[in-house]
């Protein structure tokens, strides 16, 4: 089996992507966290490294060489904003949320690239991070990852838990007969 997790910033993805390989035995493979591990190594905020993947196409394509190699395996999940785009044979997912919530959320998450003084902050870094993303992603791929046709399952994860999203995926697999 394998599943790709893609959506928007603070949606829950990789929250989800863990919880949900763990419940499938299946292995996790985290984009976001690889871009934010090389983010630190070079100084750089999330704003900056979208920036900068725009300029360097070279460095941008070595990350989603990554993605295509999963190719050759089976039993994952990739949590990547355009994982369905390189991924075969994948049930994809859609997760998003109410842009207050998401901003909460990553606002609460204290990740290390992410200092926020105000949640009015987030909100602004949230939008411009998805309008860079969907821009590069364009550039490079013609593809955007906001289309709903690119997926098979979307969620809107307000008001829910990790578990109430897992189960929805888990009935989801189960009535799609997805191995």
């Amino acid at each position: 089996m394998r599943i790709t997790i893609s959506g928007t910033p603070g949606s829950g993805k990789t929250v989800v992507g863990k919880y949900l390989s763990k419940k499938l035995n299946l292995k996790y493979y985290g984009i976001g966290e690889l871009m934010r591990e090389f983010a630190v190594r070079h100084n750089l905020d999330l704003i900056s490294l979208d920036k900068l993947l725009e300029r360097n196409k070279r460095l941008d394509k070595k990350f989603n060489e990554y993605i295509k190699k999963l190719n050759n395996e089976d039993k994952f999940i990739v949590d990547s904003r355009i994982g369905f785009f390189f991924i075969k044979n994948a049930v994809n997912i859609f997760l998003d949320a109410d842009l207050n919530l998401r901003a909460k959320r990553i606002f609460n998450d204290k990740r290390k690239l992410e200092n926020f003084k105000k949640m009015e902050d987030v909100r602004k870094e949230i939008d411009n991070r998805l309008m860079l993303e969907r821009k590069r992603f364009k550039k490079l791929y013609n593809v955007d990852f906001t289309n709903l046709n690119n997926y098979d399952l979307i969620i809107n994860t307000t008001g829910m838990n990790v578990k109430i999203i897992s189960s929805i995926i888990q009935r989801y697999l189960s009535k799609t007969g997805a191995k």
